[in-house]
């Protein structure tokens, strides 16, 4: 393999952890906006909802949790993994398409069940 194409290839490399990284990001701070705003606004939504509408928002919290711990998770196997110095690994190794693929499905739940009690409790 010649020296350019050497480069050109850790330089790929380089931008889809970057890339990574900062969807990760991305998709935690519009977790954490979802979790602060539906509980900053709890007050005034839940004297409209019952005891099994309120359900649903807990739940929507509770996978809105799991979706920031599986986020962190992520962000640290790729600095883990960007630091090991093995140019082999990438960001489709399964340390870290596992946490990501577990942050993106429980952003989705979370919001889809938010969804359900914004419906429910009106």
């Amino acid at each position: 393999m010649a020296v350019e194409e050497y480069e050109a290839m850790a330089e790929r490399r380089k931008l889809a952890f970057a890339a990574a990284s900062e969807t990760s990001k991305h998709v935690l701070t519009l977790t954490t906006a979802v979790i602060t705003i539906t509980i900053s606004l709890a007050k005034d939504i839940v004297g409209k909802a019952t005891p099994s509408d309120l359900l649903w928002l807990q739940l929507a919290w509770l996978a809105h949790a799991v979706s920031v711990l599986a986020g962190v998770a992520t962000l640290m196997a790729l600095a883990g993994t960007v630091n090991e110095g093995d140019n082999t690994r990438s960001i489709y190794a399964t340390n870290i398409r596992l946490p990501a693929a577990m942050q993106m499905a429980f952003f989705g739940l979370g919001l889809a069940l938010v969804v359900i009690f914004g419906v429910l409790a009106t």
